[in-house]
């Protein structure tokens, strides 16, 4: 695996990094995948031009954009010494909430099914420093969303994969959460209750429950241990 450096703070340094992000990205972004974004780093803007075979990258800030992507350096340091991926930093609950790598469209643009694939491809692989992506998991690498503190492995394309761990009074989702999709959670570590349509199941490791499309789920922890999940949705809606 390649690897580079951590940026400096000056904006030569800071320029030359994220050129080698949209190299590496370059490598992995679908063909269909064009476009322009913009990137703002604590008022430095940057501009990110995807085309079929190549991403490039230069200062700036485009009027053709389509999106603007926003995060302050204590953001970029998380994910360059990869505490954070980016899917784990975009994490939220809700669309109209704000995330510490966050997004606002420009006029004439909303959000469509094509671009928030785009979103979720650039999340998850954009901040990688090497090829191929490599994404760390563990208590250290998550942010508090959906009640749980997550890692995000894999988004889009049908697949959400995600490492979950909750612990005390936390608890993942209430007891009316429904999604519209299939999902199977599997229990790596720790003690808990998953309540599935209002019957209880107990976890524990070595141990994965589904949860059919439309139907209620809660997760919480019981034990005195973190409860650690690999949690995987799948299917029309995912």
């Amino acid at each position: 695996m390649e690897t580079d450096g951590l940026p400096g703070t000056e904006v030569g340094s800071l320029l030359d990094t994220l050129k080698k992000l949209a190299g590496n990205y370059a490598r992995v972004k679908p063909h269909d995948y064009t476009g322009t974004l913009n990137l703002e780093l604590e008022g430095q803007f940057f501009t990110i031009v995807m085309e079929k075979e190549t991403v490039s990258l230069a200062e700036g800030r485009s009027e053709k954009a389509m999106a603007e992507l926003l995060l302050s350096q204590e953001t970029f340091s998380k994910l360059m010494d990869g505490t954070w991926n980016g899917m784990t930093a975009a994490g939220r609950e809700d669309i109209r909430q704000s995330a510490p790598l966050d997004f606002r469209f420009l006029p004439g643009h909303t959000l469509t099914g094509q671009l928030l694939q785009m979103l979720y491809h650039l999340g998850m692989h954009f901040f990688q420093q090497g090829y191929p992506s490599v994404f760390r998991f563990g208590p250290g690498h998550t942010r508090l969303v959906h009640g749980g503190h997550a890692a995000p492995l894999a988004y889009g394309h049908g697949v959400r994969f995600a490492y979950y761990t909750i612990s005390g009074d936390e608890r993942i989702n209430d007891d009316n959460a429904a999604d519209p999709f299939d999902q199977v959670i599997t229990v790596i570590g720790g003690e808990g209750v998953a309540v599935i349509d209002g019957v209880e199941v107990a976890l524990e490791r070595g141990l994965a429950v589904h949860v059919p499309p439309k139907t209620s789920h809660m997760i919480r922890a019981t034990g005195s241990e973190r409860l650690e999940l690999l949690w995987v949705a799948y299917g029309s809606g995912a």
